[in-house]
C-alpha cells in the first residue's frame, strides 16, 4: 500500500492510499484512484454568488507525492483521476456562470406590461 500527498506536504489537499490492485489495469486503476480522491478530496463550493471570483480552471495540486518509489502505474492513474476531477470542477463552473448569465438576462429583460400583449 503506497499513501499519496496532493499538495504541499505542510498543507496538503488529500491524502489516499493505493494498492497494488487499485492500479492493476490501466483504466480501472484511474477509475479508482478519482473514486478514491473524491470521497477526500474537498473543493472550494461553487454558488452562482461566487462563480465570478475565480477564473475558469484555476484550480492547481502543488506536488504530488509518495511515500516510496512507485512505477508509472501509480502516476498514470493519480494524475489522470486529478485530471478529470478538473474538468469536472470546470465544467462545473461554467454551468454556474452561463446560469448566472440567464437569471441577470431574464432580469434585466423587457419588462412591458403583458396585457397589452395578448
Amino acid at each position: 500500500m503506497v499513501r499519496v500527498i496532493i499538495g504541499k506536504p505542510e498543507d496538503p489537499w488529500c491524502e489516499i492510499d493505493l494498492t497494488d490492485e487499485d492500479i492493476e489495469d490501466w483504466k480501472k486503476g484511474v477509475d479508482i484512484c478519482e473514486e478514491k480522491l473524491k470521497e477526500v478530496l474537498q473543493l472550494p463550493p461553487i454558488t452562482i454568488e461566487n462563480c465570478h471570483e475565480r477564473e475558469d480552471g484555476d484550480l492547481q495540486w502543488d506536488e504530488i507525492t509518495f511515500e516510496e518509489e512507485v512505477n508509472g502505474k501509480y502516476w498514470h492513474a493519480v494524475i489522470m483521476a486529478l485530471h478529470r476531477i478538473r474538468e469536472d470542477f470546470v465544467k462545473k463552473q461554467r454551468k454556474m456562470k452561463h446560469l448566472d448569465w440567464y437569471l441577470t438576462m431574464k432580469r434585466t429583460s423587457d419588462k412591458r406590461n403583458p396585457k397589452y400583449y395578448v
